[in-house]
C-alpha cells in the first residue's frame, strides 16, 4: 500500500503536473519525490504537506484527494 506522502504526490501531479509537485515542494519544504510508495509517512513532513494543499487544491480536488486518501 502506497503511504500518503506518495499517493498525495501523485494526485497533484495528475492534476496540476509538475509545476504543482514543485509549488508542493516550495510551499511544504518537504522534498516529496524523496519518498517511495512504501517509505514510512514522517509525521512533520505529512503534516507540513496537508497544510500546503489547500492553497495548491480547489475544494473539489480537495474533497477527491480526502476521498482517494480514505480509500485505502
Amino acid at each position: 500500500m502506497a503511504n500518503r506522502i506518495s499517493r498525495i504526490t501523485s494526485f497533484v501531479e495528475k492534476h496540476k503536473l509538475g509545476f504543482g509537485v514543485a509549488r508542493l515542494i516550495m510551499m511544504s519544504g518537504v522534498n516529496v519525490r524523496s519518498f517511495g510508495p512504501n517509505d514510512p509517512d514522517p509525521p512533520d513532513a505529512l503534516r507540513r504537506l496537508e497544510q500546503a494543499l489547500p492553497q495548491l487544491l480547489s475544494a473539489q480536488e480537495l474533497l477527491e484527494l480526502q476521498n482517494l486518501l480514505s480509500e485505502a
